[in-house]
């Protein structure tokens, strides 16, 4: 899916923003490094960390996503996470910054 999606940011944490978002790409290689290894712990802290902080930026289904493979992670459910970080990649790719 190529539709981009509009996210308004509100202006006092606009800076902010691209790094938080580069954060989160990161998050995307390694949760995929740790899900290779079935670190499945490594997978639960950075889950924890997206689903705490992806709301106070604006993005809540960073926040939906994380808290789902936190869960996946105390599971053991590698197929769950991995299609939730492909889910992850995606939405990232798709977002498209409205400063306001």
């Amino acid at each position: 899916m190529s539709d981009k999606l509009i996210i308004a940011v509100d202006a006092q944490i606009a800076a902010l923003v691209p790094r938080f978002l580069a954060n989160r790409a990161a998050d995307v290689d390694r949760i995929r490094g740790a899900l290779a290894g079935a670190d499945f712990e490594a997978i639960r802290i950075a889950a924890h960390g997206m689903k705490g902080a992806g709301g106070g930026y604006g993005f809540p289904e960073i926040s939906r996503l994380g808290a789902a493979m936190e869960e996946g992670a105390r599971r053991g459910d590698a197929a769950v996470i991995g299609a939730l970080v492909a889910s992850l990649e995606e939405y990232l790719g798709r977002i498209e910054i409205k400063y306001g």
